[in-house]
């Protein structure tokens, strides 16, 4: 009996030891690599699903037969060669383990792993809040959001040295970042890249401020910046008169 756990053991781990993961995507095409030594020419070759006791695709005695189970007809390519096997239009339901029987001058069991993903969809970009700075400029706050799972955020700036980030808070929340836009006159690109295994995908966001509180603010400035030029010149014309007419002489009349 002891015998028996110790080989059943065994043949658990030799199992987990020879998975291998092959990622696919919806609707797309994907390749179950059979990992067979291309020295060998392959006499028997069977794929098969549910723990090893249904077979989708086989080739032996020189017959393949790659309709074996209704859900993959039509959608199978099976190499006999390598003994590769190819799935079209996947769907959802492949995503499971796969298991190869392979003869050649010897047995081979391999197992893998198919997951099925669905590619990413474009982030959103939104502003959270603009705000002027006493001394010019603006401060921004921008949220990057995906329907995705499990994605990592970055952010690019377009042209870089038009901002200043707080780097504290993208640590803590990626999907956000805050900045000080330090000339509101110039438009800004915001690109935010979503990021998951060996797949990314970018929006950009394009802050234009002719018409933001920000330009507004400045504006506010110039025009605070001309009325008291213009007091300052009123008061003096004014000091000069009245200098003028409590010295009456031939310069001032």
């Amino acid at each position: 009996m002891s015998l028996l756990i110790v080989l059943v053991l065994f043949l658990h781990v030799v199992r987990a030891l020879s998975t291998h993961n092959v990622i696919g995507y919806l609707g797309e095409t994907v390749t179950l690599p059979s990992r067979a030594d291309p020295s060998w020419n392959l006499s028997k070759i069977e794929w098969s699903i549910l723990t090893n006791t249904t077979w989708i695709a086989t080739h032996r005695g020189g017959a393949t037969n790659i309709d074996r189970f209704h859900r993959y007809k039509g959608r199978l390519s099976l190499n006999i060669t390598s003994g590769d096997l190819t799935i079209r239009n996947l769907m959802k339901e492949d995503d499971m383990e796969y298991t190869v029987n392979l003869l050649g001058p010897k047995r081979e069991v391999k197992v893998i792993r198919l997951i099925v993903n669905k590619h990413l969809q474009k982030p959103t970009i939104n502003a959270l809040f603009k705000s002027p700075a006493k001394g010019g400029g603006c401060w921004m706050g921008l949220q990057c959001s995906s329907q995705d799972e499990g994605v990592d955020f970055s952010w690019k700036i377009e042209p870089p040295t038009e901002a200043l980030f707080n780097t504290r808070h993208a640590e803590r929340n990626p999907g956000e970042i805050f900045m000080f836009l330090k000339n509101p006159e110039i438009d800004v690109e915001f690109t935010c890249t979503t990021n998951r295994t060996t797949e990314n995908v970018s929006s950009a966001f394009i802050q234009k401020f002719d018409d933001t509180r920000c330009k507004e603010h400045n504006c506010r400035n110039r025009y605070a910046l001309c009325l008291a030029i213009g007091l300052a010149i009123g008061l003096a014309i004014a000091v000069v008169l009245y200098i003028c007419r409590e010295n009456i002489s031939p310069p001032c009349k």
